[in-house]
C-alpha cells in the first residue's frame, strides 16, 4: 500500500499536477489539504476516471480536505462533531481496508500571540482529545496532513531565524508533541532519523531555489502502522515547474497487512 499526503493549495489549479502524480506514484490512498473549493466544484469525475473515489469536505475560498482511495471506504466522518471547531473544513476520516486514515489541515495561526494563534493551539488540543477518546490507536491508524509546525531544528532551514516565529514557536511544537505522545510516530523520521527534507517553501523571496524551507507536512502512524512502513520520502520535484503548490507531497510505502486488522470509529456514519 502506498499513501500520499499533499497540501495542493487549490485542487482545481493543481488538478493536472495531481492527475500526473497519481499516474506516476500509483498510490492507494491520497490525503489532500487546502482544496479551496466546495464539494460542487470538486473534480470528482476527473479523479474517478483515474480510478479514485473522493471523500470531500470543502469550503469556499479557504481550507477543505479530501481523501482519495482506490477502495471504497466502509466508514467516513467529518470534523470533531463540535460546532465550535467544525465551522472550518479541516478534518476528514475514513476506514479503508482495515486502516483508519485521518486527513487534517491544522490552522496556520498567522502570528504568535494573535487570536488565530490561540485558536490554533485550541484546535491542536481538540485533535489530541479526539484521538485519545475516539480513535483506537492500538489498531492501524494514519494521521496525515499539513500540521503547520516544524517539530525540530533539523526541520527548519535556519532555526535561529525561525526561533519563536509562527510555525516554529515552542507552544506549537509542544502541541504537536502532545499528539505524537499518544503513540503516533512521524513515519518519515522513522525511516530517515537525520537530515533535511523540507515540505514547504514560501512563494516569496525565491525560497525554493535557496532551499529555505520547513518540514510541516507529515504522515503519523500508530505503532501497528510503524511496523508495516517500508519507505518514506518527500517528492521535492513536485515543487518545481509551472504553477506548483508551495508544498511538496509526502509519500509512505507500506507492506501488506492493514486488512488483517479491523479499525473502527464510533462517530462514523
Amino acid at each position: 500500500m502506498k499513501v500520499v499526503t499533499w497540501n495542493v493549495n487549490s485542487i482545481n489549479v493543481r488538478l493536472d499536477r495531481l492527475t500526473k502524480l497519481l499516474k506516476r506514484e500509483d498510490p492507494d490512498v491520497v490525503c489532500l489539504q487546502e482544496l479551496k473549493c466546495t464539494e460542487d466544484k470538486f473534480p470528482f469525475e476527473a479523479l474517478r476516471e483515474k480510478g479514485f473515489e473522493s471523500l470531500v469536505w470543502g469550503q469556499k475560498t479557504y481550507n477543505g480536505v479530501a481523501i482519495l482511495s482506490k477502495t471504497k471506504p466502509s466508514k467516513v466522518w467529518k470534523g470533531f462533531n463540535d460546532a465550535s471547531f467544525d465551522n472550518e473544513a479541516r478534518m476528514i476520516g475514513a476506514q479503508i481496508d482495515g486502516l483508519t486514515v485521518i486527513c487534517v489541515y491544522v490552522p496556520n495561526g498567522q502570528e504568535v500571540g494573535s487570536d488565530k494563534y490561540r485558536y490554533k493551539l485550541k484546535w491542536f488540543e481538540k485533535l489530541r482529545l479526539f484521538l485519545h477518546e475516539e480513535v483506537d490507536l492500538n489498531l492501524p491508524v494514519l494521521l496525515c496532513g499539513d500540521f503547520n509546525v516544524a517539530p525540530t531544528d533539523q526541520d527548519v532551514y535556519d532555526p535561529k531565524v525561525w526561533r519563536d516565529q509562527i510555525l516554529f514557536s515552542e507552544p506549537e511544537k509542544d502541541a504537536l508533541r502532545k499528539i505524537t505522545d499518544l503513540g503516533l510516530q512521524d513515519l518519515y523520521r522513522a525511516i530517515h532519523p537525520e537530515g533535511e527534507a523540507f515540505t514547504w517553501w514560501d512563494y516569496r523571496n525565491i525560497s525554493f531555489p535557496k532551499n529555505h524551507g520547513l518540514r510541516i507536512d507529515f504522515i503519523l502512524g500508530s505503532p501497528l502502522s510503524v511496523t508495516l512502513v517500508e519507505d518514506a520520502y518527500v517528492d521535492r520535484n513536485e515543487r518545481k515547474g509551472s504553477q506548483p503548490s508551495d508544498h511538496a507531497p509526502v509519500v509512505c510505502l507500506f507492506k501488506e497487512g492493514f486488512h488483517q486488522k479491523k479499525a473502527r470509529h464510533p462517530q462514523a456514519q
